[in-house]
């Protein structure tokens, strides 16, 4: 028994060369698609790279603090008040600020990044600077983050080899005793260095008294909103000279990508490339179905002189379409993951294929060439019976 083959599969294979096209045109629209939307999740992703490395339950902020590099200091005493609420466990206070760092072989100052906590009170989840908190403790210590721009000069590789290296934060004296890894660039620091917070106080001459985080940790079993609540309650009551809001880190991390989404045209460039590569797309599918159209046009004349429905046409052409936003789309999709790679090997950025990203793309694909399927059936009106008979 011979299997039915569909006929809209019939006639988008029934010329080779215009299959090829089609499917050319759709693979460069998804690709174009996924590379838009992974650029934008991607640049959101590393501007929280160093949100990531902070161990904490909830964080305090200054109340004008909504991103990162926008952070405002407030007093270190707030911190002694939230330890006060019932199933606090600890409120460590985290410094950041920004240097100049002498590079160590042309000897020009570069602006880095400088975080600096308690070294009896570590704030960080990186295993490598936790495993050298005493070092940190020594004068002028500080650790390296050998993820770093590649124009602070070949510092890693320097303390790989002597151990220790020395060089000038803020025209102080530095010694750098270590490296830790966390990356960072594009939307984050391009560079960093960790130190505690008394050398943080000496070489960049900043007040400990101002704390740029407040590292919140609970008690097991403690819910951060429970906490937050509390605080609200508790800071209604007393008149702060400093307004400050006490969030989860999620929540810090959310505030973060919104900045960059709503406060700069970043979010709005990558989503205009993907409206492109979706039109693009569609163009090329509706060009193809009006052309195969326009040549079996006698076909569909002949289907309506036997019988069939307008309906069952629409079908057919339908068909087609959902069939070439497939075919583009394995290919695309296939691409496109060692794309992603390549792309994070070369800049760092979190290029990754997430579940709803490849589930949009696919429902856009099938919408994009839908569509153009739709917009190409204006010609089946001309498909008229009667001109068989001429």
């Amino acid at each position: 028994m011979i299997p039915k083959i569909p006929i809209a599969w019939l006639q988008i294979t029934y010329q080779k060369s215009r299959l090829l096209v089609t499917v050319l045109g759709v693979t460069f629209a998804v690709l174009l698609m996924f590379i838009q939307l992974a650029f934008r999740d991607g640049l959101f992703e590393n501007s929280v790279t160093m949100h990531k490395a902070i161990q904490a339950d909830l964080v305090l902020l200054h109340a004008d603090t909504n991103y990162f590099f926008g952070i405002k200091e407030f007093p270190r005493n707030y911190l002694y008040r939230v330890l006060e609420i019932n199933g606090v466990a600890s409120a460590s206070p985290f410094y950041f600020a920004d240097a100049n760092f002498k590079n160590t072989e042309n000897f020009v100052t570069e602006t880095i990044s400088v975080c600096a906590f308690r070294p009896d009170e570590p704030v960080l989840n990186l295993s490598a600077v936790n495993q050298s908190l005493k070092i940190l403790q020594q004068p002028n210590a500080v650790l390296f983050d050998e993820l770093s721009s590649g124009e602070y000069g070949s510092v890693a590789s320097e303390v790989k080899n002597k151990g220790v290296i020395t060089t000038e934060l803020s025209n102080k004296k530095i010694n750098i005793v270590g490296l830790f890894s966390l990356g960072g660039g594009v939307m984050s620091q391009d560079g960093l260095v960790v130190t505690s917070d008394l050398n943080y106080s000496t070489i960049l001459n900043m007040p400990l008294e101002k704390v740029a985080i407040g590292v919140i940790r609970l008690e097991q079993g403690i819910k951060p909103e429970e906490i937050i609540k509390q605080f609200s309650q508790k800071f209604a009551k007393s008149d702060n000279a400093i307004p400050v809001k006490l969030i989860t880190l999620n929540k810090f991390m959310e505030l973060e990508k919104q900045h960059w989404a709503e406060s700069t045209p970043i979010g709005f460039i990558f989503n205009l490339g993907t409206v492109i590569g979706l039109v693009f797309g569609g163009v090329i599918v509706y060009q193809i179905l009006y052309s195969q159209i326009a040549d079996n046009l006698y076909i569909y004349a002949t289907f309506k002189a036997i019988g069939y429905s307008k309906s069952y046409l629409v079908s057919i052409i339908i068909q087609q379409a959902v069939l070439m936003s497939l075919m583009g789309y394995i290919p695309g999709f296939v691409l496109c993951m060692f794309l992603y790679q390549f792309v994070q090997d070369a800049t760092r950025l979190p290029m990754f294929m997430t579940f709803s990203r490849a589930l949009i793309v696919l429902l856009l694909t099938i919408t994009m060439c839908s569509l153009a399927g739709l917009l190409a059936m204006k010609k089946l009106q001309s498909a008229d019976p009667a001109d068989l008979f001429r």
